[in-house]
């Protein structure tokens, strides 16, 4: 019995060895919970980019704001939420599915890896002035302007 443990303890020690010993270049490894810092989650259409909100004459507030390769969610007078910083933040990052529907419509879902979470938006042009979104838990479409 004590030869049998000692064989198995040498075993694990001498391939735990030969794994930190081996030949490979620590810099082309990148962790599997890390994206890599270049990827580009958003490709929102020209149409869109910009900040959206509402406004009824006498109060504005700002709810989006479409870049050339990320969308930020505007809490008013409180913070920004990039997503594409939210998703490298994520343990084991996540990925976007997008959906561009002729020049009108932009969907997107976001999904994180490290659980069953999805986030999904809908967009449709109205003029060069005015979408809607699609508010998905109430299934309401909502008139957003350009600001």
């Amino acid at each position: 019995m004590k030869k049998q443990f000692f064989l198995a303890l040498s075993l694990t020690a001498l391939s735990l060895i030969t794994v930190n010993c081996s030949n490979s270049n620590d810099d082309d490894n990148i962790p599997t919970n890390q994206q890599p810092a270049t990827t580009q989650y958003f490709h929102p259409p020209a149409w869109i980019q910009g900040t959206w909100g509402v406004t009824n004459g006498t109060t504005s507030n700002k709810l989006f704001r479409f870049t050339a390769d990320d969308f930020i969610l505007l809490v008013t007078g409180v913070s920004e939420q990039s997503m594409t910083g939210t998703i490298k933040s994520s343990p084991n990052g996540g990925s976007v599915d997008e959906t561009v529907n002729s020049n009108t419509q932009y969907n997107f879902t976001v999904k994180y890896n490290i659980t069953t979470t999805t986030q999904s938006f809908e967009f449709r042009k109205v003029s060069a002035t005015k979408i809607q979104w699609k508010d998905n838990s109430s299934g309401t479409w909502f008139d957003l302007v350009k600001m």
